[in-house]
């Protein structure tokens, strides 16, 4: 059960970002397009750092001899409680602010990127390209619900209970990886 829920990790942080960010700083924060634009692009920067940090601080932690489920839980982990703060800009008017809470949060949905390795680290050696696509497959459905769900949450104008959904997401993913995904050991094929 819990794998099904880390295969649409980061997709749903990802989807927000691509399909509703622009909406978000234009119509509802108010933003002239061109300066939008601008500033649209620094939680993307710090997401890229946050996917480089993920494999960075993942495989240190391996090379300090922590267990490899430790080593890769833990950015995920980080990144999820990091994303939390997107609730941050419901509490400002100051796009310094908005922009700054989004994105640390982005920067920690670069951090659960990770999520990915879990394909080769459970996965029978046969069937690696089998669970890749069926992971892919339940990642893209959330391109498909997370997009339509904001959208009926900010329909009255309001992109407060969207953020609150997204930090919501966030929430379950590290309950998730906390009590669900046990222990991750590969599977063996019969």
């Amino acid at each position: 059960m819990g794998y099904i829920y880390w295969s649409v990790l980061p997709w749903w942080g990802i989807n927000f970002f691509l399909t509703w960010f622009p909406t978000y700083l234009v119509e509802y924060r108010g933003l002239d397009f061109i300066k939008s634009g601008f500033l649209a692009s620094v939680p993307f920067i710090a997401a890229f750092f946050g996917v480089l940090a993920s494999g960075f601080t993942s495989d240190f932690l391996v090379r300090k001899g922590f267990s490899k489920e430790v080593a890769r839980k833990a950015p995920i982990i980080a990144g999820l409680l990091l994303t939390i703060s997107i609730i941050g800009a419901n509490y400002t008017d100051d796009t310094f602010w908005i922009i700054t809470f989004l994105s640390i949060a982005f920067f920690g949905n670069g951090l659960s990127s990770i999520s990915w390795v879990f394909v080769s680290l459970i996965a029978p050696k046969k069937l690696v390209g089998l669970v890749g696509g069926c992971f892919n497959f339940v990642g893209g459905l959330s391109a498909v619900i997370v997009p339509v769900l904001i959208g009926w949450l900010v329909q009255d104008g309001d992109f407060k209970p969207a953020l609150m959904f997204i930090a919501a997401l966030a929430v379950t993913g590290c309950c998730s990886y906390l009590f669900l995904v046990g222990k991750v050991e590969q599977i063996e094929a019969n």
